[in-house]
């Protein structure tokens, strides 16, 4: 049997998008922001979890063990150029295989630019990679996430935390 990626991702952090349109009477230059261009929170987080998914299927497909399943959270932070960079096992799993998934499918997610407001470019972004057979398997590695999630932000309350990004 295969394991099947059934994911969850996580990041944050980047920089506000904007549409912009120039006018030029005389020598006055006029910039006008399109709101439909605004990179928002929703959006950033919905390109960010799939552009993970992406990479964990494509990384997932090379892997040697394909009966392996569990789940890790990664850290890291990005670069000048909106990519990740600083990777780290947050959680390790208890397989190797999905470790090295989780850590080559960050790496190799791209660029994570531009950032909506509410996410600094300096954040630290954690991932949730969950390789899982079945719904309900996923759903189980989800809620021992969660529940470990949990206790380690009380435990380090007043600590910079994360930027989570799920997908659903």
């Amino acid at each position: 049997m295969h394991a099947k990626p059934l994911i969850l991702a996580l990041c944050s952090s980047l920089l506000l998008s904007t549409g912009v349109s120039a006018r030029q009477p005389g020598d006055q230059l006029t910039v006008v922001a399109s709101p439909e261009k605004e990179m928002t929170y929703e959006k950033w987080q919905n390109r960010t979890a799939n552009r993970l998914t992406s990479s964990i299927r494509r990384t997932a497909n090379l892997a040697s063990d394909h009966s392996a399943t569990g789940y890790a959270r990664v850290q890291f932070r990005l670069d000048d150029e909106g990519r990740p960079q600083a990777i780290a096992l947050a959680q390790p799993s208890s397989s190797r295989s999905i470790d090295r998934i989780s850590m080559r499918a960050v790496k190799t997610m791209g660029r994570l630019t531009p950032l909506p407001p509410q996410i600094g470019a300096a954040s630290r972004f954690e991932a949730w990679i969950i390789v899982a057979n079945d719904a309900w398997e996923r759903d189980d590695m989800l809620n021992r996430l969660r529940t470990d999630h949990r206790a380690q932000t009380l435990a380090q309350a007043g600590a910079e935390q994360p930027v989570l990004i799920a997908s659903r």
